[in-house]
């Protein structure tokens, strides 16, 4: 049933998302979607795609698709879409279609192209030999009967917003098509006043980020996206990026990532309220946490939704902030992405858990991976997945994608105390000894201190940010005296700065770390406290420069603590500035 048009005659936008959502949609995949094909094909087609794109390429079936994304050589995306294997009809080697928006297949197929080197391969773009219909929502299946008898057509299965369905690619089609959706009740978004702006709403339910809305072409690293999950391989080895994106993970965490938001107040909040793309995300205090991404409304949750970066202290999932937009004030809640995912997902995800286990004891491991990053992608909540993956990647002593594979299942289960456990095992396993420790400590937090409540956390960080609070103006007090006595002492001048810093006196801080510095420029341990401050101050360029400097000195002293952490914030920094 299509939707009621109200006494205007438009049909209300909501009312467009709840029927897409409820019964399906339908729409040219060239218009509302906005789509495109890239064609790569060739006797090196396979070879060059498995090592420029993140996903497992060389695995991919014939029928089959799988998302994937192409990367910067620091970890930015540049595009990220859905890689279709061709069916052997005859040609002698592998051919492919890359799915994604039109607008991004130019940028996309230079890249590339910039990547050859003697590779025999066929770049094009394909778009105008198809004519294409995506269907997406439950009711898709029940007409499928449909889409059999057409000449040439291929069916490729996926969801692209949560729900089942795919996308129908012909040489050709009638209007036969579109017809059996209509009557199966399914909304043409391309005849719908609202279908550009539903369109946009289901991505958002689906976790996609769009590009120049949420995310930069380029600029923002893969990890900070959430697009690891849907779109990288840990098994397949090494693709552009992919040092960039393994170290991040194994060595911290992008200071922004993208997360859902549930805003709960004001009840009749409007998307069009929403601070757009690429404001700062203020708290009511007048904190910047973050910064915005899209907004919309959610038929799964009956609300107005956004994607946002969030900073560290502020994404964890359930967590409620306090926000402000303009003259509103606005409640949110943190949520996991993707928003919306189809109940039958589900079961298939843990369908595929079960046989993966199964065949893991029986000594088949890259087997069991592969099923385990697809029921992933179906669910990234899966916990048990994660953890049997990271098992199996440990075992085969891949210990960097394993502690990849633990570090997002402590998003999705950050009180069980297992994670922790197996992260110290494996820190220990690549000589980081500290790190190894502070995890083990933390698994044994965990396990003796029982599951905390959100009330019980924030009482409990409440406590602990007061007794820091308390013995950061102990050392002021302290390095202060020391100071009006020698105001030269360069370890006093160095506390004081890291005790301003713990106090966030940025500017203060740094004009004492400066001082420090001049007095004591062979101490490797004040260029990382004084590239945090400034760090802390936007001013990412003298950042940058004293780290490097820094390193210089740890270097040739041997202080490999602080020359691992210096190379550690000047790999980050560097990734995320321009």
């Amino acid at each position: 049933m299509q939707p009621v048009p109200e006494p205007g005659g438009r049909v209300d936008s909501r009312t467009v998302a709840r029927s897409a959502r409820e019964i399906g949609f339908f729409a040219d995949w060239t218009a509302t979607p906005g789509w495109g094909a890239l064609l790569i094909a060739g006797p090196d087609a396979t070879s060059f795609l498995h090592t420029q794109l993140t996903s497992d390429i060389a695995h991919l079936e014939a029928g089959n698709c799988q998302a994937s994304a192409r990367l910067t050589r620091s970890g930015g995306l540049l595009a990220h879409g859905t890689v279709y294997r061709l069916p052997e009809r005859g040609q002698p080697f592998a051919s492919f279609l890359m799915l994604l928006p039109q607008a991004e297949i130019p940028s996309l197929l230079e890249d590339l192209e910039a990547s050859r080197i003697s590779e025999n391969l066929l770049l094009e773009v394909a778009t105008d030999q198809f004519a294409g219909l995506l269907l997406q929502g439950p009711q898709v299946s029940a007409m499928r009967a449909a889409l059999e008898p057409i000449p040439g057509a291929l069916w490729i299965e996926n969801s692209w917003t949560g729900d089942p369905g795919g996308l129908l690619l012909a040489p050709s089609l009638d209007d036969s098509v579109a017809s059996a959706a209509r009557r199966a009740g399914l909304v043409d978004l391309d005849r719908c006043d609202a279908g550009e702006e539903v369109w946009r709403w289901l991505l958002l339910e689906a976790g996609t980020p769009r590009a120049g809305f949420d995310f930069q072409p380029g600029r923002t690293l893969l990890p900070a996206t959430g697009l690891e999950q849907s779109t990288v391989s840990w098994t397949k080895g090494c693709y552009r990026g992919q040092e960039v994106v393994a170290r991040i993970r194994t060595y911290g965490s992008v200071p922004r990532a993208l997360r859902g938001l549930l805003l709960h107040e004001p009840i009749h909040l409007t998307p069009d309220q929403v601070p757009v793309a690429g404001e700062a995300l203020l708290t009511v205090e007048d904190e910047k946490i973050g910064s915005w991404a899209s907004a919309g409304y959610s038929a799964q949750h009956d609300k107005v939704v956004a994607l946002a970066y969030l900073d560290r202290d502020h994404r964890r999932s359930g967590d409620r902030l306090q926000l402000q937009a303009g003259d509103l004030d606005l409640e949110a809640e943190v949520v996991p992405l993707p928003l919306h995912a189809a109940a039958h997902d589900g079961e298939r995800a843990a369908s595929l858990h079960r046989r993966a286990l199964r065949i893991f004891h029986e000594g088949e491991d890259r087997r069991a991976a592969s099923m385990l990053e697809e029921a992933i992608r179906l669910d990234p909540q899966l916990a048990d997945a994660y953890e049997a993956l990271g098992v199996i990647l440990g075992r085969a002593e891949r210990y960097h994608e394993a502690i990849d594979v633990f570090q997002r299942l402590a998003e999705v289960a950050p009180h069980e105390p297992m994670v922790s456990t197996n992260l110290s095992l494996f820190y220990m396993k690549i000589g980081d000894k500290e790190e190894a420790e502070r995890q083990k400590a933390q698994a044994t937090l965990m396990r003796f201190g029982g599951e905390e409540s959100v009330e019980e956390r924030a009482i409990r960080e409440a406590e602990a940010a007061s007794h820091r609070r308390a013995d950061a103006e102990r050392r002021q007090t302290m390095f202060s005296e020391v100071l009006a006595a020698d105001p030269k002492d360069g370890l006093a001048l160095m506390g004081l700065g890291n005790a301003l810093l713990d106090l966030d006196n940025f500017a203060a801080a740094e004009e004492h770390l400066q001082r420090a510095l001049e007095v004591q420029p062979q101490n490797s341990a004040l260029y990382v406290s004084r590239g945090k401050v400034l760090e802390r101050l936007d001013r990412e360029a003298e950042a940058l420069d004293v780290y490097r400097r820094g390193i210089e000195v740890a270097s040739r002293k041997g202080d490999l603590l602080p020359l691992k952490e210096l190379e550690h914030r000047l790999f980050v920094l560097e990734s995320t500035t321009d």
